[in-house]
């Protein structure tokens, strides 16, 4: 019996936990830690931008999602990983630190026998002066940034 921890529900670690699910017997566990609330389909963030869909449109809750398929859910970072344990734990975890849940703030160490890093990218905006929502550019990397872009073009299309 293993547990199989998966950082990040984005396209690869949502599709991960999905096929892990249905190719492992139930006696694995398997866990997706994410800070995020939503799943969203990256690819559909463009429609956002230019109005012809709603962030509403292209995500949904992946509490109540996961929780049907059987795959645990934390709403939480990734703090630090450990793949070799410590002397409290002799096996691999991780130390997240919840986002969501009603457990905001609180810290938990997670083990794994299998681990899988899908956490994806980091934005980085700041790198470049002016750069980014809110600043000189639009974005749609998120469906936040999408919506933004979507209002932006709107007042230029005014």
């Amino acid at each position: 019996m293993a547990k199989i921890v998966i950082l990040g529900a984005g396209i690869s670690g949502h599709t991960a936990a999905q096929y892990l699910r249905r190719w492992l017997s139930k006696k694995h566990e398997v866990v997706v830690v994410t800070p995020n609330t939503y799943y969203q389909w990256v690819p559909s963030n463009i429609w956002v931008g230019v109005g012809r869909m709603t962030p509403e449109q292209i995500r949904f809750k992946l509490g109540p999602k996961y929780q049907k398929w059987g795959i645990g859910y934390k709403q939480a970072k990734a703090v630090s990983i450990h793949p070799e344990g410590n002397k409290e734990l002799e096996k691999g975890f991780v130390t997240i630190e919840y986002t969501g849940q009603d457990k905001e703030g609180q810290s938990e160490k997670v083990d794994y026998d299998f681990l899988i890093n899908a956490t994806g990218p980091k934005l980085n905006f700041a790198g470049t002066d002016g750069l980014g929502p809110g600043k000189n550019t639009v974005s749609v990397c998120t469906y936040t940034h999408a919506a933004e872009a979507w209002e932006k073009l709107r007042e230029n299309f005014k």
